[in-house]
């Protein structure tokens, strides 16, 4: 437990229930629910639209909130001017360079200033970010005194949430906003390399002689994902999924999964206990409910199979060069195979059911895994998955650490440090 933690920082995905779940914690009257502090429309934002933009105001899918989503940011509007005082646009850009945001110091005033409004009235600021996780290593560190939890879905349940409302109510925001963010890394190495293993191909933005602004890249890639087969767009939504959560397990202080929580009442109750002992707050997760019935993904179980076995080369192969964690590819390869099993069998595949035979899941039970907690089934399979993705990812990079030259490199890496040393 961090002692007296100044802050809570929920990261969360698009379309990953992370507005319920910071609901839950806004219900509270010792907590100021700030939401989605980094979001765009924060630039342009009036007391007009503020007060219109509540979850019924559009096909939203969430839950009923009792205030409009930026009310706690009402007292940063000066009068008629448009805009949340201390906040600029190029906040909401998300980066895969792991280098420092964009202007970085500014960030920290920034929320340094909200998370000082909700102190002085004795409450504790609880932010709900979408687009701080390409950064997620940064504000982990820049931020050592607020509680970090990462709040995920499998990628197929979440794409599904996204592809949706394109596909039902033409709302492309969702489904184009990975594109936008790619594009804004395509300069980046590692998003390079992700891409090529995925097989995007992003277009190019048509030159205007003006500077690119976000509107107009958003804009773009509205018409842009609205025009290509669903398929692909997934390859370009997973490509940023993966992106944004290579560092869920090595830079947070939790990760909410609400795949789980939706399914198994034993982990949505332990989850209540650690965010307590984390947080000394108490939220409660009752309200919880899994997505009503299958829903439409855009392509078949095959197309989906086929997208997921390059993310999973994809995977080892940055495993093998040290890109990413061993933590990291066993929390991909887990979260890929859910999501295989539930484009092919339905959302109920995963968890047990009486609609589904048990040797249709791949999962395997082994009360073993859990030490002094009580379990119920699917919280059982969900760590059994776990626990056998990690013991796959442990051999590979066992066998890798074996390899020649896996060996003659790391020979080669501590003379040329021990060399560096010398001369500094």
């Amino acid at each position: 437990m961090k002692p007296e933690p100044q802050a809570i920082f929920l990261h969360t995905g698009y379309r990953t229930a992370g507005t319920w779940l910071w609901s839950c914690f806004r219900n509270l009257d010792q907590v100021t629910g700030y939401y989605e502090p980094l979001h765009e429309m924060l630039a342009t934002i009036d007391r007009d639209m503020l007060d219109k933009s509540t979850s019924s105001s559009w096909r939203s899918g969430h839950p009923n909130l009792e205030s409009p989503y930026f009310a706690e940011f009402a007292h940063l509007l000066d009068g008629d001017r448009p805009g949340i005082a201390g906040y600029d646009e190029v906040f909401s850009i998300d980066s895969f360079s792991g280098a420092a945001p964009e202007a970085a110091p500014r960030i920290v005033d920034y929320l340094n200033t909200l998370a000082q409004t909700s102190r002085a009235q004795g409450r504790v600021p609880v932010f709900k970010f979408c687009r701080s996780l390409g950064r997620l290593k940064w504000f982990y560190e820049t931020f050592p005194d607020a509680v970090h939890i990462v709040v995920l879905k499998n990628p197929i349940t979440q794409w599904q949430s996204c592809w949706e409302l394109l596909a039902k109510h033409r709302n492309a925001h969702f489904v184009a906003i990975p594109f936008a963010v790619l594009d804004m890394n395509r300069h980046v190495p590692l998003a390079r390399k992700v891409m090529d293993a995925l097989r995007i191909t992003l277009p190019e933005m048509p030159e205007s002689g003006e500077a690119i602004t976000l509107e107009r890249r958003l804009t773009f890639f509205k018409e842009y994902v609205a025009k290509i087969d669903p398929a692909d767009a997934y390859r370009g939504f997973l490509a940023h999924w993966l992106l944004t959560l290579r560092h869920a397990f090595t830079s947070s202080d939790a990760v909410f999964d609400c795949d789980l929580a939706a399914r198994s009442p034993v982990y949505a109750q332990a989850a209540e206990q650690w965010i307590a002992e984390m947080s000394g707050l108490s939220p409660s997760f009752g309200s919880v409910q899994p997505a009503d019935g299958p829903r439409q993904s855009g392509f078949d179980a095959t197309r989906g199979l086929e997208i997921h076995l390059d993310a999973l080369a994809l995977s080892r192969a940055l495993a093998e060069s040290g890109e990413i964690s061993g933590e990291t590819q066993s929390f991909w390869t887990s979260k890929l195979a859910q999501a295989t099993q539930v484009l092919a069998f339905g959302p109920d595949v995963n968890w047990p059911h009486g609609a589904v035979p048990l040797h249709r899941s791949t999962r395997v039970v082994d009360i073993a895994l859990i030490d002094g907690i009580a379990a119920d089934a699917a919280l059982v399979n969900e760590l059994a998955a776990t626990r056998s993705a990690l013991e796959s990812a442990r051999r590979q990079m066992k066998a890798l650490k074996r390899a020649p030259l896996r060996r003659l490199g790391t020979k080669v890496r501590k003379l040329f440090a021990s060399n560096g040393r010398r001369a500094a």
